[in-house]
């Protein structure tokens, strides 16, 4: 399947505005030239990828998926076209872990382009082809030098209808057979099941999901609970948040990574982290939250 790089930046510019109509000027396009657009991708890739209301647009999980993704091809397709105009530029690969949200990782590119002007940003498809990563500690490749960003609890998602939705909190009393839907993929979920099984409590596992989406409406179709980072629990579009206690209390550390040996890189990383910490320390417009 081919996609249109034309539609895909205009996928990208209704993503980063968050408007049909902000997009159409930022592209200088009429309206239904994105809304379009955006109808053929929903098509191609047989999902949904933004809420549409009087607000604007708000992307669904789909779409977080899929705008890193689209930015890496369009880049590569301008890539391309200078690599035959321009003197050869100097590429740097940078990794997002697979299950973090792009927006936080804005204000690295900004840095970056600032940093080295004259330097391509390539997003690659693994931690091993880039030089520069975005990850949990706990992913991080062996010899690299981590910098911490932020702290993210694990907290329980719970179906908005559950009977168990008016729980505050969970502890490791609340496991025993609760029905959970399962995240193999997740880089805790085995310290997840160790620690169930060496307390000798029963974990019953009513689902699984491969992909992150498919978690967040499974647990919104009311098919279980799941233990999710805080951030991704903020995707779901009905399912509740609960805090986890005790021994059930895990939580990942997100930073920048590079390998020790790479010099360059090595010395700005700290610079690059503390730009990035006082952008998120800047306030940010309130939110209906569904933590009670």
């Amino acid at each position: 399947m081919l996609f249109d790089l034309r539609a895909l930046g205009y996928f990208v510019a209704a993503y980063e505005e968050r408007s049909v109509t902000a997009a159409s000027r930022r592209c200088f396009v009429a309206q239904p030239s994105i809304s379009m657009a955006i109808k053929g991708l929903e098509d191609a890739l047989e999902t949904t990828l933004f809420e549409r209301s009087r607000q604007g647009l708000a992307p669904t999980p789909a779409a977080h998926r899929l705008y890193p993704r689209a930015c890496s091809l369009l880049a590569q397709s301008s890539a391309m076209v200078r690599d035959f105009r321009d003197a050869p530029r100097e590429t740097l690969g940078i990794f997002l872990q697979d299950d973090l949200m792009v927006q936080p990782a804005a204000p690295l590119f900004t840095q970056i382009a600032q940093e080295w002007p004259h330097t391509m940003v390539r997003l690659t498809a693994s931690a091993q082809e880039a030089r520069l990563r975005m990850v949990a500690e706990h992913c991080k490749p062996p010899g690299d030098t981590f910098v911490p960003l932020w702290y993210e609890p694990y907290v329980m998602l719970v179906p908005e209808q559950h009977p168990l939705r008016f729980k505050k909190r969970f502890g490791l009393a609340d496991i025993e057979n609760l029905p959970l839907i399962e995240w193999p993929y997740c880089p805790l979920h085995q310290s997840f099941i160790r620690l169930l099984a060496e307390r000798g409590i029963a974990l019953q596992v009513q689902a699984s999901a491969a992909r992150e989406e498919l978690l967040l409406h499974m647990v919104d179709a009311g098919m279980g609970l799941a233990v999710v980072p805080q951030s991704h629990a903020a995707q779901a579009r009905r399912a509740l948040t609960r805090p986890l206690d005790g021994p059930l209390a895990f939580s990942r550390h997100i930073g920048l990574a590079c390998d020790a040996s790479d010099a360059p890189l090595l010395g700005l990383l700290h610079r690059l982290a503390d730009g990035m910490k006082a952008a998120a320390a800047q306030p940010e417009p309130t939110q209906r939250s569904n933590v009670v």
